[in-house]
């Protein structure tokens, strides 16, 4: 690597951090106003979101010393550190669906669809998996003679662990590509602008699932409504409880397949945008639309292309959350702005494939530890002001990078001493 492209790196490493630590400063302010010690709230709030059980320092984040039962101590490496599970794995159980929500908004952004859809399309893909998980293994047993399920011959179980999923993603992404489709449709051909379109889809799509939970696919009078769960059948089983079941570092989270679906996306849209004709495309379209299509681009097409994969992702990303975390649909669910988490985890990354495993990753753990802050007797609200600070910061990448050129013009001699012979007076 060149002396310039090291320094490119650095740059583009340090970025993040200067902005976490920016936001971390201002949002001292309001720490000193909650009547809390900054550094012990820091503290609680990274080692909740990142670190192991019994961290209470930033040092704990890397190295641990855990205190057996006869009491000698023992240094570890924290990160690896699963004694009573990690909260890193529950970063990964909630990183999941925000690395595709993230990855939906991407192939939208990149065909100059500014689509902030995802909410209505992930609703109604966790609708369809919600319904399908508990209604179409029902009907296998039934065509099938099987009565009770338990008593079901282990071939049939087999076959249905391995289709019923599939089955349910596949519905899931075709419900959120149409769904998405619909709003490029109206963009492409009656110049519907697509931000205006997407909030609308949000807001219908909320209140259909919204009637749905409450009347036909309501599964009791609990006082929250839900529908029915899940078969078996249907669930992705998390690690704890199939391979890694014996590994205490998964010990509390439903971290699964998911995951690795997730990662498995994100390299086939990092492929597609970059390595495709189609993705070429979409990216021509973006630069210019009309350009594009005196360039001989079918920029119409190349849009509705990415709305269609957009929408698929979105929905694939609700299909993960029921049938690999939740199990059934639970009213709340539909307003918990996981979409709209990922669109700005996608903002934040600059659409970049590895930044946005990176930043969902982050942006679960700190809204883990904002969670776990209000056991330490500070409000909740704290938590969120902290984290709207450090994204703030964290989108003013384009200021900090001024600063630090000033910096670095400070620190630079002057060309003229630099162009200067040592023993003889320069010109």
């Amino acid at each position: 690597m060149t002396p310039k492209g090291l320094r490119l790196g650095l740059e583009n490493a340090a970025i993040p951090i200067i902005a976490v630590i920016l936001g971390l400063l201002i949002s001292s302010i309001f720490v000193f106003i909650a009547q809390s010690d900054p550094v012990q709230t820091y503290q609680r709030l990274f080692c909740e979101g990142f670190g192991p059980r019994g961290c209470e320092t930033f040092g704990d984040l890397i190295i641990f010393q855990p205190q057996a039962d006869d009491g000698t101590t023992q240094t570890v490496f924290a990160p690896t550190y699963g004694v009573g599970g990690h909260p890193l794995s529950l970063v990964l159980e909630r990183g999941t669906i925000l690395i595709l929500a993230a990855l939906s908004a991407t192939v939208a952004f990149q065909a100059g669809m500014f689509s902030i859809g995802m909410d209505g399309q992930l609703v109604l893909g966790s609708i369809t998996v919600a319904f399908l998980g508990y209604w179409l293994p029902q009907q296998v047993y039934t065509l099938a003679g099987v009565i009770d399920p338990e008593t079901a011959p282990a071939g049939l179980l087999t076959v249905m662990h391995l289709v019923i999923p599939l089955v349910c993603i596949a519905a899931a992404m075709a419900v959120g590509a149409f769904y998405s489709w619909i709003a490029g449709y109206l963009k492409v051909k009656l110049n519907v602008n697509e931000l205006i379109s997407t909030i609308i889809l949000n807001a219908i799509a909320v209140q259909v699932v919204g009637y749905l939970l409450r009347n036909p696919l309501r599964s009791d009078f609990n006082t929250t409504a839900r529908t029915f769960r899940i078969d078996d059948t249907a669930w992705l089983v998390p690690f704890n409880r199939g391979i890694f079941q014996d590994v205490e570092w998964f010990s509390g989270s439903r971290t699964g397949v998911g995951i690795i679906i997730a990662l498995g996306a994100a390299v086939l849209v990092g492929f597609y945008l970059w390595r495709t004709t189609g993705g070429y495309e979409q990216r021509m379209t973006r630069g210019s639309r009309l350009f594009a299509r005196f360039g001989g681009v079918p920029s119409e097409r190349a849009a509705l292309r990415a709305m269609l994969i957009s929408g698929a992702l979105s929905g694939l990303a609700g299909a993960i959350q029921i049938l690999g975390v939740e199990r059934r649909f639970v009213d709340g669910f539909q307003s918990s702005a996981f979409g709209f988490d990922g669109v700005l985890v996608a903002i934040l990354a600059r659409e970049s494939i590895p930044g946005i495993m990176l930043f969902a990753c982050f942006y679960a753990g700190l809204d883990q530890g904002v969670i776990n802050l209000q056991f330490g007797n500070l409000p909740r609200q704290l938590g969120g002001i902290i984290i709207a600070f450090i994204i703030l910061f964290n989108s003013m990448e384009d200021y900090i990078r001024r600063i630090i050129s000033r910096i670095q013009s400070r620190l630079r001699p002057p060309r003229a001493q630099l162009a200067e012979v040592p023993g003889e007076p320069s010109t």
